[in-house]
């Protein structure tokens, strides 16, 4: 395989190119021909027009794609039109265009698996390019995953440089505004090797999506989505709103993959619209790309692809990673081209993954490395491109300062966010503890015990309270003191919790009053461990006064119970044991 990327300026240059002897060369010899074209402009009359001029010169495949910027030899480029020429010796490139309109996304990935199927081909791995400013390809892979085809996908959205409104793919003579492009790669000698980057952290604290419709993202925390980052980021809803959000994605964690999703749109209603899915009740928080983690993921792709011997690099890169890197980008870039001619292009939207298990990315360096055959080292001869991306000169404190105040900043920032979070999180328990005993206190207990009547309530499950009293305290306060109270208190305390299970929710009511909330158990559960408790407190050496006994009161939830009614019939369970004597359990009956 052979790889060679040209940079068109216009149709006389690209036919006074196709004539040169290295493209006559290699295309002589190549079973297949794939050419990837990259471009800036907009239009897919240019796509066509040059497609249409490649085609009479070589019988190749011609796919394209409009771009946010281009990449040629490693280098990023701006206002460029690229062609990649890939010449394959054995292998076979079998093109697929469907047109797709909003709604039938589904259908046309379940087109595309049903013509991939047809073609009855060991498929190695499969360029994809969609139009996501115009369909919701999200879907387009549901339908795609639906099959029991499995192999490795990998390409990105095409973009717009200016209104971000439409963008083209196309094949051949035939372009679109709405759909997609496949080439499926097939052959006997192929492989395929492809990873994602990331390199975005967290800044904001976590937050939850609370309203989704499809690609709309319309609440977060209850709020209109907007709401967010007007707030945490001051961006207004203009025209300019989809370059100022660029840089600060929401990331999620689903499964064990930390995903972005960046928004490109505000709808009327304050809705943020993205390219890619987010799921109601999924956690997410606003993210910045910091720039020495994505050098340092780049820098572990770049040795697993010198490991793995390519032919060609292709990079599909989201166009956020530019808009952040700035001059800088060229550190993530350059640095294939040491090991195999590399082209691509800037993306809206990411592709890495296999057919049946393949998701949109955002904020994504996806790396393809091709070859034919066993790994052959080849010696790379240096281009302009290596001059570009040399190593900066030691210790000089002024390289590549852009990317060294934003990690900087972006330390200070994850800094002072995780000194929030924990203030925060320690303020949130001691608002639900008590001070003295370190268990619930009365605020938490009325949560949980609302929360246990709501599931009675909907699911029909039961559960038990018992409150608990310790006997004659008044007389260890008069006697011995309130600091020696105190202590039987936290004594108390530590029996009761060292003697329950995980499930059990136990809580300080009030003076030497205690509740215990027992979900799903009903009264015979709730007075055997009643009668353990009993026996345990009563076994047990308490500071100073030694020995002291506790009386229980039990009431399990009946249909109708509110939380005064159910806490209503242990109480009076509780005092029916203080005036029987104590050191004893009472049951409320059920009322008929």
């Amino acid at each position: 395989m052979e790889q060679i990327t040209l940079i068109i300026e216009d149709l006389k240059h690209l036919r006074e190119m196709l004539a040169s002897d290295e493209i006559c060369t290699h295309s002589a010899v190549a079973g297949t021909i794939l050419v990837q074209l990259y471009t800036a402009r907009n239009e897919g009359a240019w796509l066509q027009a040059v497609a249409v001029e490649i085609e009479k010169a070589l019988p190749a495949v011609v796919v394209g794609v409009t771009t946010v910027g281009e990449i040629a030899g490693g280098s990023s480029l701006s206002g460029k039109t690229v062609a990649a020429f890939s010449f394959f010796r054995s292998s076979q490139a079998d093109p697929i265009i469907l047109s797709c309109r909003p709604g039938e996304e589904l259908m046309v990935g379940r087109s595309l698996a049903h013509k991939i199927e047809r073609l009855g081909v060991n498929v190695k791995g499969m360029l994809l390019l969609a139009t996501p400013l115009s369909i919701n390809v999200h879907y387009v892979l549901r339908g795609m995953a639906e099959s029991s085809l499995c192999f490795p996908v990998f390409g990105g959205g095409a973009g717009d440089y200016a209104s971000m409104n439409i963008s083209f793919v196309s094949y051949g003579s035939t372009s679109l505004s709405g759909g997609i492009v496949a080439v499926v790669l097939s052959g006997p000698e192929l492989h395929v090797e492809q990873l994602a980057c990331l390199g975005w952290k967290p800044l904001s604290k976590e937050m939850t999506i609370t309203s989704t419709d499809g690609m709309l993202v319309k609440s977060i925390d209850g709020k209109p989505a907007f709401s967010i980052y007007q707030y945490y980021l001051g961006i207004s809803n203009d025209d300019t709103f989809s370059v100022s959000a660029i840089e600060f994605p929401l990331l999620l964690q689903r499964e064990d993959e930390c995903l972005a999703r960046i928004p490109v749109a505000v709808e009327k209603d304050g809705a943020l619209r993205f390219l890619a899915d987010i799921n109601t009740g999924e956690k997410v928080r606003l993210g910045y790309g910091n720039p020495e983690m994505i050098i340092d993921d780049s820098k572990r792709a770049q040795q697993r692809m010198e490991s793995f011997v390519p032919e060609a690099i292709f990079l599909y890169s989201c166009g956020t990673r530019r808009f952040l890197m700035q001059e800088d980008v060229e550190l993530e870039t350059g640095p294939f081209e040491k090991i195999a001619p590399t082209a691509g292009f800037y993306t809206y939207g990411e592709f890495c993954g296999t057919s049946n298990n393949l998701s949109l990315l955002n904020g994504n360096l996806v790396v393809v490395g091709l070859r034919e055959g066993p790994p052959r080292q080849r010696k790379r001869t240096v281009t302009a491109a290596d001059t570009i991306i040399a190593d900066p000169v030691p210790n000089d404190p002024y390289a590549h300062k852009h990317m060294k105040i934003i990690a900087r900043l972006l330390h200070f920032i994850e800094v002072v966010t995780t000194e929030l979070e924990h203030s925060n999180s320690e303020l949130a328990r001691l608002s639900v503890t008590d001070k003295l005993t370190q268990l619930y206190n009365r605020l938490k207990l009325d949560e949980m015990l609302t929360r246990e009547l709501c599931r009675a309530k909907r699911y029909g499950s039961r559960f038990s309270v018992i409150l608990c009293d310790i006997d004659y305290f008044k007389s260890v306060n008069d006697l011995y003191g309130h600091q020696v109270g105190d202590k039987v208190l936290v004594e108390f305390a530590k029996v009761l919790k060292n003697n329950l299970r995980k499930s059990d929710v136990l809580g300080r009511w009030g003076g030497e009053e205690f509740l215990i909330i027992m979900p799903e158990n009903g009264i015979e559960e709730a007075e055997m461990l009643a009668d353990k408790l009993c026996k345990r407190i009563s076994e047990h050496e308490f500071p100073v006064v030694k020995q002291v006994t506790c009386s229980f009161g039990i009431a399990a939830y009946q249909t109708g119970d509110t939380e005064d009614t159910l806490l209503a019939r242990a109480d009076k369970a509780l005092y029916e044991a203080k005036q029987g004597g104590r050191n004893r359990i009472v049951i409320s009956q059920p009322v008929l």
